[in-house]
């Protein structure tokens, strides 16, 4: 009993192994087009990082501009105040 389960084994693992050989032997690498395709690809996804980057730069300092603006105003507000407390 113990020699069959053995032997089965055996079998069983040696036809896995001849399996995996042919699946993996017949595949091919990828085709001139397939390789155009991803390198297209791949220059897309760069031009459009750099467009994220640069859209990310212009955003920091729309930001910027905003908080310049932002304590003018509230500098202005500030000397509005002082204006009013000053005048009867």
């Amino acid at each position: 009993m113990a020699k069959t389960k053995n032997l089965l084994f055996v079998l069983l693992a040696a036809l896995m192994m001849t399996g995996s050989v042919i699946i993996t032997g017949c595949s091919s690498g990828p085709s001139e087009e397939q390789m155009q395709q991803l390198n297209d690809l791949k220059a897309e996804v760069e031009s459009l990082q750099s467009q994220v980057n640069s859209k990310n730069d212009e955003k920091s300092s729309l930001q910027k501009q905003i908080a310049d603006k932002d304590s003018k105003i509230k500098g202005y507000m500030n000397d509005m105040d002082a204006v009013k407390k000053r005048c009867p």
